[in-house]
């Protein structure tokens, strides 16, 4: 079924528009709290993508957070041992929803 390119269009000339749909606000400070999981072994999105993308939302007010788990793959959650990466996030989340205002 024939759909709309508009999509394509927006993602395609993205770089070009200030206003772009696709735009990311990284000083966005009324967002909700951001915890950044790496997995330290992770080959898909090393550990240095996690950290870059986690500092360059610090350019916000709002609480951001990364975490990495030392020898854990892409799949963290799907190995041995998941409930420890689970428990941190819901501690983190449970913590931080307390002081998000």
């Amino acid at each position: 079924m024939p759909g709309s390119a508009r999509v394509l269009f927006q993602g395609a000339f993205a770089n070009f528009n200030p206003r772009a749909t696709t735009r990311v606000d990284f000083r966005n400070n009324s967002r909700a709290p951001l915890l950044f999981i790496a997995g330290g072994a992770d080959h898909i999105v090393p550990p240095k993508v996690n950290k870059a993308n986690a500092r360059l939302y610090r350019k916000s007010s709002a609480i951001t957070d990364y975490h990495e788990f030392p020898g854990r793959s892409h799949y963290t959650v799907g190995q041995d041992g998941w409930e420890d990466v689970a428990d941190f996030a819901l501690a983190w989340a449970v913590h931080n929803s307390r002081t998000h205002t």
